[in-house]
């Protein structure tokens, strides 16, 4: 929750909507059926990442942030997605999907940033902002992620 506190606080002083923020906790706090749930998951619970990714989590969406102990995952249907960074260190994400078994089954890149800070969802909109270092982001719809 901390992690919550924190990127509402920066974001909210950054000058974003505070509805948005509003709909981000809300989402996590009561879930609305068939949607994403984000949550933070140890890094040592991660996949192996494909080939050229790498998992780097951030504590704060700054330059020269701490890694995290913990990882913004998205859980959607029977599949879980975690962000990547590409290992030549470009500005875009990895979304990566993977199902039950550990298979991956889809594999996007969404740039805009790097180095995965949070996820905030947005219901009315069906979209997820990944937010990384620099608090740069990219936004990627719900129907992009399989479910």
């Amino acid at each position: 929750m901390a992690k919550i506190v924190a990127v509402k606080s920066l974001l909210a002083a950054a000058g974003l909507a505070c509805a948005v923020l509003g709909a981000a906790s809300t989402a996590e706090a009561q879930a609305m059926p068939n949607t994403p749930q984000v949550k933070f998951i140890p890094v040592s619970e991660a996949p192996p990442p494909p080939a050229g990714l790498q998992l780097v989590c951030i504590n704060a969406p700054v330059d020269g942030a701490p890694a995290s102990k913990t990882c913004p995952v998205i859980s959607y249907g029977s599949g879980k997605t975690w962000i990547f960074s590409y290992t030549d260190n470009r500005s875009s994400f990895a979304v990566v999907t993977y199902d039950a078994t550990g298979k991956v089954v889809r594999n996007a890149e969404a740039p805009g940033g790097r180095y995965i800070f949070d996820v905030l969802s947005d219901d009315h909109g069906q979209k997820l902002t990944l937010v990384g270092q620099s608090q740069n982001s990219a936004v990627i719809n719900w129907s992009d992620l399989p479910h």
